[in-house]
């Protein structure tokens, strides 16, 4: 009973407004309770098809709602992973410059340990 964009197709029902309303203001759970009475529901025939619509279009809202919802999560998911990427690529650079530092670290460490060893301590050389 439902039509391509979501909305019901109501003009076949011959119902007043007031008992559009009246079913309008039910709870799902109302809606549910009343479609499980059938013959014993207080809505026959027309009140009682736009009663089982109604609950359709309810179940189809909640639906989009979570499939929106879903979407909103996904791509906050997505941006939270992308900006979590960018930092793993900042840590790597980072530890690259890291390493190079340390590298050159040891070399100066080296070059002056040579330089204590040629000159056997004594930097003051002639």
């Amino acid at each position: 009973m439902l039509s391509e964009d979501g909305k019901k197709i109501e003009e076949t029902l011959k119902l007043s407004d007031d008992s559009k309303k009246v079913i309008d203001s039910l709870t799902k759970e109302e809606l549910i309770q009343e479609i499980n009475k059938k013959n014993r529901s207080q809505f026959q025939g027309d009140k009682y098809a736009y009663l089982k619509t109604r609950l359709e279009v309810i179940e189809h809202q909640e639906l989009q709602q979570q499939r929106q919802e879903d979407v909103a999560h996904k791509t906050k998911e997505l941006t939270l992973a992308r900006e979590a990427n960018a930092l793993s690529h900042s840590s790597n650079k980072l530890s690259k410059v890291a390493i190079a530092i340390s590298i050159v670290a040891v070399l100066v460490a080296l070059g002056a340990l040579v330089l204590n060893i040629t000159t056997n301590g004594n930097l003051n050389a002639p």
